[in-house]
């Protein structure tokens, strides 16, 4: 039986949950034996299933799947607080610090008055901070993490070097750069050349989204969503004529497929 939800409950309640679920006296045995390392793949799959709600439309599913992905964060500072390496307060204070350091349009004497105005400001401070660091010579793109799904990481990096200034005057020349590597795709004649070529072409798609702000990422989910919808359409109509794809002719099978678009 799942019992009501408790309404007024503080960041702080939220902490002591936490901490006596890993208190050796009388916590979970469970959470007690996790560590940074066992939490990664958990807070990879609440990161995506936020990712998922969002695009449902459906804000309890949101603010439950928002709380699943705060517990990670929770958990993973009472791990550190446990370890005796930092906590909770470490993590809020050095959040709140970066979010007014660079934000200084806001925080402070810069303007910025439109978004771009803004993230330029934000990339300057980041600069500033890589230079202190002593790392001034290192790659702006250097901080996106590589284990990012490839074409998140693509919109990522291409989003920070156009926000940089690495981009084309003439806002058509991606498409351009498109149709170029189409072409050359086209053109590749052994297994190797045509990986490498179909990377490009997936890698100017990516800037091109880029480019018109959309996410390349919720365009292709958005994508796969409706190839999701439109084939069990199809399914249901070779069923329900008592035979199989396999078995049905090319012509038939992409009559359905057009039907199924147009239910759509």
């Amino acid at each position: 039986m799942t019992s009501a939800p408790q309404h007024g409950v503080t960041f702080d309640m939220l902490l002591e949950t936490m901490r006596r679920l890993r208190d050796p006296n009388g916590g979970c045995p469970w959470d007690l034996e996790q560590d940074h390392e066992s939490l990664r793949e958990t807070l990879l799959e609440e990161a995506y299933e936020v990712i998922e709600a969002l695009g449902s439309g459906e804000t309890p599913l949101l603010v439950e799947e928002l709380g699943d992905l705060l517990l990670q964060v929770v958990f993973n500072a009472q791990i550190g607080k446990d370890e005796g390496r930092f906590d909770m307060g470490d993590v809020i204070t050095g959040l709140n610090t970066k979010l007014v350091r660079r934000h200084p349009h806001v925080f402070g004497e810069e303007e910025a008055r439109t978004a771009s105005e803004g993230i330029g400001q934000w990339e300057k401070v980041k600069a500033a901070e890589r230079e202190a660091k002593g790392e001034g010579k290192r790659s702006m793109l250097a901080g996106v993490p590589k284990a990012m799904p490839a074409l998140a990481y693509a919109s990522t990096v291409l989003g920070r070097v156009r926000r940089a200034g690495f981009d084309w005057d003439d806002p058509d020349a991606i498409f351009d750069k498109v149709a170029e590597e189409v072409r050359e795709l086209n053109e590749a004649t052994s297994d190797k050349r045509r990986e490498e070529e179909l990377g490009d072409l997936l890698l100017a798609l990516a800037g091109a989204a880029v480019r018109m702000g959309v996410d390349p990422e919720g365009a292709l989910r958005g994508a796969n969503a409706r190839f999701y919808e439109r084939f069990e359409m199809v399914e249901a109509e070779v069923r329900a004529q008592d035979t199989t794809l396999a078995a049905m002719p090319t012509d038939d099978k992409l009559a359905l497929w057009e039907r199924a678009k147009a239910v759509e």
